[in-house]
């Protein structure tokens, strides 16, 4: 457990560091540095001024869940029109997270082992903290559900870690 709190302190020092969208590809020290690089670099954006708080290994919330099935990823933030409310302008939005759910990806090792998610999933929820709600489009990044790769940014596919799952 120890290191899985030094790595997300690694992430937040990280995070917090370096801007928030980068103009070459960055080789980065970790699997959520990356896909937080690749979501920015996809949305072309900085989401809430560039302060955004990862969290790794962290359980739902029980609003949340969904009886007999666990959430991968959520965002929470504080908006001018309250808590995680989408219908506030994205300029708006405060204290900032991207949580990843413990049981998908509790350790680095499974974060590049299920890379094409991981790096899906961050560029979901990083398009919420830009204010994009969920969109049912198929291969819409804002799917609620991705039930093939075809929601799969390009730059998840050229910008992977060594030892990534599927192949570019």
């Amino acid at each position: 457990m120890p290191k899985l709190r030094l790595l997300a302190a690694a992430v937040l020092v990280a995070l917090t560091a370096a801007p928030a969208i980068a103009t070459a590809t960055p080789r980065a020290a970790s699997p959520i540095a990356l896909a937080y690089s690749i979501a920015g670099r996809y949305w072309g954006a900085a989401a809430c001024r560039g302060k955004v708080t990862v969290l790794v290994n962290r359980r739902a919330p029980t609003v949340l869940a969904v009886p007999g099935q666990d959430t991968d990823a959520w965002v929470t933030f504080g908006s001018s029109l309250g808590a995680n409310n989408l219908a506030a302008p994205a300029s708006s939005y405060t204290n900032c997270a991207i949580s990843l759910g413990s049981y998908r990806w509790p350790t680095a090792a499974s974060m590049v082992q299920d890379w094409d998610m991981l790096c899906m999933t961050m560029t979901h929820e990083f398009g919420h903290l830009l204010g994009h709600p969920h969109n049912t489009t198929p291969g819409n990044v804002m799917n609620p559900v991705f039930t093939n790769y075809s929601s799969e940014p390009q730059l998840c596919r050229t910008d992977r870690p060594a030892g990534s799952g599927r192949p570019a």
